[in-house]
């Protein structure tokens, strides 16, 4: 009757077993031999055709690949537990996706694009409240996702829902095409994305109890690296 007084750990508690699982998984999965740049690559020779077509289903089909919400819910939880060298290992991870997904967007660009190929579904102006309060409900989701097992089938929804890869295709494909104001733009809903995100992440960690985590964090980083 009283639910709410029993022992079972409720959706705003994690037990230790969920985060050390959840740690272990971000960290493992941020790896070379874990496909995780693979997945980008491939993801993003998806979201550019499909943007370059304006194919709504293609772009959604890259976007449920991408795995680009690992780096940024990394660098959460480190902020959280206050681990530098994790800190400092999912930005390096984030800006080599960064380099990646905009150099192969630019690349591929150049070998599709045929004149008067332009891009229009970014809009003129970016309305960065919007999109941030969007990707902060959606890195809410997605860190209580990764840490809740039963939940864990709603991460595909969450990268669908949060715009992180086609705005980095979108300035690789503005590089390409020479469009000074869809680079800007893209950037801006990026960065937006970016922001929201790691907010949530660190807000769902922090009452999650990840703030102790930082020895743990520790022994999945060097686990990863003597592989």
């Amino acid at each position: 009757m009283f639910s709410f007084f029993n022992k079972d750990p409720s959706l705003l508690e994690a037990s230790r077993k969920e985060r050390h699982d959840a740690i272990d998984r971000l960290i493992s999965q941020g790896t070379f031999h874990s496909g995780y740049y693979l997945l980008l690559l491939l993801a993003t020779l998806i979201v550019t055709p499909g943007l370059l077509l304006d194919n709504v289903a293609v772009i959604i089909g890259g976007m449920i690949l991408a795995p680009l919400l690992i780096p940024l819910l990394s660098i959460s939880l480190s902020l959280v537990s206050g681990n530098t060298a994790g800190f400092i290992r999912s930005m390096k991870i984030l800006m080599i996706s960064i380099v990646i997904t905009i150099s192969t967007s630019a690349i591929l660009t150049t070998i599709l694009a045929e004149a008067g190929l332009v891009v229009n579904w970014i809009p003129d102006r970016i309305n960065t409240g919007v999109y941030i309060f969007i990707a902060f409900c959606s890195g809410v989701a997605a860190a209580f996702a990764w840490v809740k097992e039963n939940l864990s089938s709603s991460v595909a929804g969450v990268a669908v829902a949060v715009s992180l890869l086609p705005p980095l295709c979108a300035v690789g494909v503005g590089l390409a095409l020479r469009q000074p104001i869809l680079m800007k733009n893209s950037s801006i809903l990026f960065l937006a994305n970016l922001v929201g995100i790691c907010m949530a992440g660190f807000l769902v960690f922090w009452i999650l109890g990840f703030i102790d985590s930082g020895h743990e964090e520790e022994k999945a980083l060097n686990k990863v690296q003597n592989k």
